[in-house]
């Protein structure tokens, strides 16, 4: 029995070498980061909503009394200052002071003076409120803890801002500080509303217009266009003669770097300006850093020119070539504060008006400092803040009409409007303004 040959031809060449394997293709992995391998930890995780809520009134008031006088049983009377195993009343959960015979409980002369909330509603919306990478949305706080209106959510979180500012927001820091002022508040929001990112109306038809006008009479338009634009209120920027819109800002930010590769920053300051003036960024390193101990590290900006030889040395990136000098200068861990003050602008609360931006900021930079730490013991930090402050100077009678009557500049405070309607007005109604954001 003879067996047939089977013809071979080109066909079944190119059969074969399709069923012999490919070659493997060589997957190229990025490194993970000091902070992913942090968060994906367990040391990133130490506390629950779930366990403040199962704590009774007893444990919750010896949890604040711990963090705020280091102690339950020697506190401080808020009211005389006189320290003491004070008088505890187990049913009222307060003390009596044993010098001035007042009594008081573990909020009282704090921004929480006067709660309506229970302690463990007061613990887990901390807890929540330190958990967001980018903010809380108050909102989405009553939700989750039913806090029954949404002027309580807001007010907690705007006192936790203000504990911030008052609390966080003060001292020198001094090593290699970085520095660096970013756009904020009314920049989206202008687009939004159908205005121009600056007093000029880009576009095809404006294009059209401009192009049958004479050389002449275009100047005068231009001039006439940014007259007006600076009688409505807008700002002039001093390096290239732009009008901004009158709720554009500029966020000033102050960094320490750590000196340890891959920790990035140690504490950071803000401040808030009209436009990146010398006289602001001046005002920015007199209030927050020691300049003759410090380096100052920038980037090209002219504001910035005359504030560096006051430092040791002044580093300097050109950032409209690279991110990093040709001798390793950078502001990258200013530049980073920035997108998370960013992703928080557009991304979480939407629109930030320039009143409340420096509390937001202040905000911004807490959680940019403390972006290591697990949320039990980043709770405890700012808890420490809000019981270390005293009262509420900005939001106690907030919904009663009492709001603070000025901006937060670093080159001096300017009057501000009342946020939202007034008293006795309903914040639905559009004819009657926007809720406070």
């Amino acid at each position: 029995m003879t067996t047939a040959s089977v013809p071979t031809s080109t066909g079944g060449a190119t059969a074969a070498s399709k069923s012999s394997p490919r070659p493997l293709r060589t997957v190229v992995r990025r490194p993970s980061s000091d902070a992913s391998r942090f968060h994906m930890s367990t040391k990133a995780v130490d506390r629950s909503v779930a366990y403040y809520l199962k704590l009774s009134d007893l444990q919750c008031v010896k949890h604040l009394a711990n963090i705020r006088w280091g102690s339950f049983t020697q506190v401080t009377c808020p009211h005389c200052n006189s320290s003491s195993a004070h008088y505890w009343s187990a049913i009222e959960l307060r003390w009596k002071c044993k010098g001035c015979g007042k009594r008081f409980s573990v909020t009282s002369k704090t921004v929480f003076a006067g709660h309506r909330i229970t302690l463990q509603q007061l613990l887990a919306a901390l807890h929540l409120w330190v958990c967001g990478s980018a903010g809380q949305p108050a909102l989405e706080l009553r939700r989750m803890l039913n806090l029954g209106s949404y002027n309580t959510a807001f007010t907690l979180c705007s006192k936790l801002r203000e504990a911030m500012l008052r609390g966080r927001n003060v001292g020198l820091i001094s090593g290699v500080v970085e520095m660096d002022g970013a756009h904020a508040s009314g920049r989206r929001a202008s687009l939004k509303r159908g205005k121009p990112l600056t007093f000029r109306v880009t576009g095809e038809d404006a294009a059209q217009k401009d192009a049958l006008l004479t050389t002449s009479a275009r100047q005068k338009q231009r001039r006439d266009e940014k007259a007006a634009a600076l009688a409505a209120g807008g700002i002039l920027h001093p390096e290239h003669g732009n009008v901004f819109p009158k709720d554009r800002r500029v966020l000033f930010s102050a960094r320490t770097r750590s000196g340890v590769r891959g920790r990035g920053a140690l504490v950071t300051r803000v401040a808030i300006g009209l436009a990146e003036t010398p006289d602001a960024v001046q005002a920015l390193a007199d209030a927050y850093v020691a300049i003759p101990e410090s380096i100052l590290a920038t980037d090209t900006g002219s504001a910035f020119s005359k504030l560096g030889k006051q430092f040791q040395v002044h580093l300097q990136v050109n950032h409209s070539e690279a991110l990093v000098g040709p001798n390793g200068e950078h502001s990258n861990q200013a530049e980073s504060f920035n997108a998370r003050q960013d992703r928080a602008e557009y991304g979480v609360y939407r629109n930030i008006e320039p009143k409340q931006l420096h509390d937001y900021a202040c905000e911004m930079a807490f959680r940019e400092d403390h972006r290591r730490m697990a949320p039990g013991a980043a709770a405890d930090r700012a808890l420490w803040y809000a019981l270390s402050v005293g009262p509420s100077h900005y939001w106690r009678g907030y919904t009663h009409g009492k709001h603070r009557s000025y901006e937060i500049l670093i080159t001096g405070n300017q009057p501000a409007a009342a946020s939202g309607p007034a008293k006795g007005r309903s914040p639905i109604s559009m004819v009657n303004g926007r809720p406070p954001r």
